[in-house]
């Protein structure tokens, strides 16, 4: 099966970053465009345009990190930030915006985690393939 485009959420632990860490490393293999976005959760007492500083910086340290370890496989990714309510629902919709063949999402010591357990609901609701990826 050929896979054109891969995205891969990042909430920024270390589950996450190894999930990156390998799709970098298959990148040139497969020849995928790789997506890494950071969701930042902008609470409702707020626009979505007046995202509080503190959770941007923080998005933009968890995209440097990702973009820093490309670098270090010689892999290309684009990194994004996405402010919404709620994660999954950005996930899923950003996957189908980009006609991702993949999302990519990292699981920790066997349970679906991601986002507030959101793992599931993605597989479950996704378009496309999901890769749960454990991670130990």
């Amino acid at each position: 099966m050929l896979y054109n485009t891969l995205l891969i959420p990042s909430d920024g632990t270390a589950a996450s970053e190894a999930v990156i860490r390998f799709i970098c490393s298959i990148q040139k293999t497969i020849l995928a465009k790789v997506y890494v976005v950071y969701v930042v959760e902008v609470p409702r007492s707020l626009p979505l345009n007046e995202c509080p500083p503190t959770l941007l910086s923080i998005a933009r340290e968890v995209l440097e990190k990702a973009e820093n370890i490309a670098l270090e496989y010689q892999a290309e990714i684009e990194a994004q930030i996405i402010y919404a309510r709620t994660a999954e629902d950005s996930i899923l919709s950003t996957a189908e915006n980009l006609n991702c063949d993949i999302i990519a999402i990292a699981q920790s010591n066997q349970k679906l985690k991601l986002f507030a357990n959101a793992a599931l609901n993605i597989y479950q609701r996704a378009k496309c393939s999901v890769w749960l990826l454990n991670v130990k």
